[in-house]
């Protein structure tokens, strides 16, 4: 059983590293193959000539790109709604992926809304060091609620599971003892 669970467990960090690269290919290469030796290039070009920064296109105003993109989608424009969705959607896996394989369920809601921020924010960052994307809080707003939305839908599905195999809730009960004073 212990070798199963093992297996099982190696199985999803594997899903995990296989969903890192191709999200990695999503974003930064924009589906091309993955290739660093373009992002040390493009660093060392930074390090060398530092105000390339000042040319890189960034957006620190939030929900800017979210009301343009979702009244672009209103006019029936579709590039629109795979920016506003597409970011959502890439993240969902990673709020299933976090408490699959958090030892502490408890704190997996905490978990993937940080570790989505985190992951979120080193693309964008790395996007703006790289000239490889747009640097745009809209996307790191995206991506959380993407990476939230997952964990919603796990502990929904996890919460049937347990609903439908007849397990007991797990919450925090106080037991009333009619023998103790409540007041």
């Amino acid at each position: 059983m212990k070798t199963q669970k093992i297996l099982i467990q190696l199985l999803w960090i594997s899903a995990l590293v296989i969903y890192l690269y191709l999200l990695t290919k999503l974003i930064l290469f924009k589906g091309n193959p993955v290739d660093i030796k373009l992002v040390l290039t493009q660093l060392k070009l930074l390090m060398q000539e530092p105000d390339l920064i000042h040319t890189r296109i960034v957006n620190l105003t939030p929900f800017q790109e979210i009301a343009r993109d979702w009244h672009s989608v209103s006019l029936g424009r579709p590039g629109s709604a795979i920016h506003l969705f597409g970011n959502v959607l890439a993240f969902i896996p990673l709020g299933i992926f976090i408490p699959v394989l958090m030892g502490n369920k408890l704190l997996a809601g905490a978990s993937v809304l940080v570790l989505s921020l985190l992951l979120s924010l080193a693309y964008e960052v790395t996007q703006l060091l790289t000239g490889m994307g747009v640097f745009d809080v809209d996307d790191l707003i995206l991506n959380t609620a993407g990476g939230i939305f997952g964990y919603v839908l796990f502990a929904l599905v996890r919460g049937v599971k347990r609903m439908i195999a007849g397990e007991p809730e797990r919450t925090v009960k106080k037991r009333y003892d009619a023998n103790k004073s409540h007041t």
